[in-house]
């Protein structure tokens, strides 16, 4: 049977241009197992992986569009999927420092995932200078989001050093002849329309009813935005301001990252009565501060960040995709307290939070059905080939924070020792700051694009000493 992709998962798909990095995922590392050869120590993990793909169907399965993108992207089962294509391995040069694998990592983040194979790729890197290995895991935005991620990949993953049996391999049950191109694509959506002509008007009466709720929406947010600070505590799409972070993000990328306790992380947090991601993003708006200092930006607004919220409903992760709303969030950078500014975003979250779980999940989700497919993409086409998006900030940067997995992780008998997450920089944006709890540690992961952020490295280290400042204070 046809699978077509929801058209908040096609948005990811339809939406993506030349620069965008749609791809989410994270940078592993492996402690020294037993097998310490390089060789057989990949051909263990590329083993693993390749008898546990079928568990998740995503990752034998390719993307097919139709032309003009007239309907919207299916699923098909890729018949010619190679392992060898997807588990790939590499080695630093001598000596395998920290900097040469940050710089080999950004290198493997600045390039596109192959449209015409499934939408994922696992690098192994040998050569770090502690005798470790490395993984790099990045998967198309179009597959998962980044709680369905931590969720779904942890089954490539075991819970001991013990190697778990594989689950088997179940025979799919076809109710119709399964489409595999473009032009088969498109030849479907019109059979099904001659053989049920009542389908388009439907359809009509369905668009018809999202284009109505997404226009009060946006009738809502205008009137808001004209009664001055009538919201103080929830900034609209109308007031983030250029800065020197913002614009649409070149080919090339640079990543890194760096930790803190999580268990100190999570004191501070109680003790001054917010949330995790409260004290991410306070920690981020100090180092944001003196990263505009050093650059010698004057901001005349707050900096705005974007915040992706999960909707869905407590312990639902079985649904792969995306599942995903959105907030916007003043980062107060004007506030030089520490405390004051966490206190400050905090009350604003909870606020803010509130408002978009109950008006604007829905909506987020709708503006990709109403639009369609074929102006999704064209649209996206138009903004990137005029530069539009260095002139359209909805938001400064993204911030994004994702519980990790509860309980240690290994991998053909490697203990994984740490995990530092990267999201997407699509649009205007061109920092995306992600954070994953794993184990004992919050693990920061910043990807930037390579020519606004040049100095990414010099933010990981304002991050690392804001975090620790603020434990401090709430000590």
């Amino acid at each position: 049977m046809t699978k077509f992709l929801d058209p908040l998962d096609s948005a990811f798909i339809l939406l993506e241009t030349p620069g965008t990095s749609m791809n989410i995922g994270a940078v592993i590392e492996l402690e020294v197992g037993e097998v310490t050869d390089p060789r057989e120590r990949f051909e263990l993990i590329e083993r693993s992986i390749a008898a546990r793909v079928h568990e998740i169907p995503v990752l034998t399965q390719r993307v097919v569009r139709a032309p003009f993108d007239m309907t919207w992207p299916i699923l098909v089962e890729d018949e010619k999927f190679d392992i060898n294509r997807h588990v790939v391995r590499a080695a630093l040069p001598t000596p395998g420092s920290p900097a040469q694998f940050d710089a080999f990592v950004s290198e493997f983040l600045s390039r596109p995932l192959s449209p015409q194979r499934p939408l994922w790729q696992l690098l192994v890197i040998e050569g770090l200078e502690d005798g470790h290995a490395a993984l790099v895991m990045k998967v198309h935005h179009a597959l998962a989001d980044g709680v369905s991620f931590a969720e779904t990949f942890a089954n490539l993953f075991d819970i001991s050093p013990d190697v778990r049996v594989p689950e088997p391999r179940l025979e799919a049950e076809e109710d119709e002849p399964t489409v595999t191109t473009s032009l088969g694509l498109l030849r479907q959506a019109f059979g099904r329309v001659r053989r049920r002509p009542r389908l388009l008007a439907e359809n009509v009466a369905t668009w018809g009813s999202r284009f109505y709720e997404i226009v009060r929406a946006v009738v809502t947010v205008i009137s808001v935005h004209g009664r001055r600070n009538a919201t103080p505590d929830q900034p609209s799409i109308f007031e983030a301001r250029r800065t020197s972070l913002t614009g649409a993000s070149d080919i090339e990328k640079s990543y890194h990252r760096t930790r803190v306790p999580l268990t100190d992380v999570k004191r501070a947090a109680k003790a001054q009565g917010v949330s995790v991601t409260d004290f991410v993003m306070a920690t981020t708006s100090g180092a944001l501060k003196r990263l505009l200092d050093d650059r010698g930006d004057v901001l005349k607004k707050d900096l705005i960040a974007f915040v992706p919220i999960n909707v869905r409903g407590e312990g639902d992760t079985s649904y792969l995709g995306n599942q995903i709303s959105g907030m916007l969030v003043a980062l107060h950078i004007d506030v030089a307290d520490p405390l004051e500014r966490l206190r400050a975003i905090s009350s604003d979250s909870v606020k803010t939070l509130g408002e978009q779980r109950l008006h604007r999940a829905k909506i987020f989700q709708d503006v990709p059905r109403v639009l369609g497919p074929t102006l999704l993409s064209f649209g996206g086409k138009v903004l990137s080939a005029f530069g539009l998006f260095d002139h359209l900030p909805m938001a400064n940067l993204l911030i994004s924070s994702v519980a990790g997995p509860p309980i240690p992780l290994w991998l053909s008998g490697y203990r994984v020792t740490s995990a530092a997450p990267f999201g997407p920089l699509l649009g205007s944006f061109s920092l995306n700051i992600t954070v994953l709890g794993f184990e004992e540690n919050l693990e920061f992961g910043l990807l930037g694009c390579a020519d606004r952020m040049s100095d990414l490295s010099v933010l990981r280290d304002y991050l690392f000493e804001e975090a620790k400042a603020l434990i401090s204070a709430s000590s």
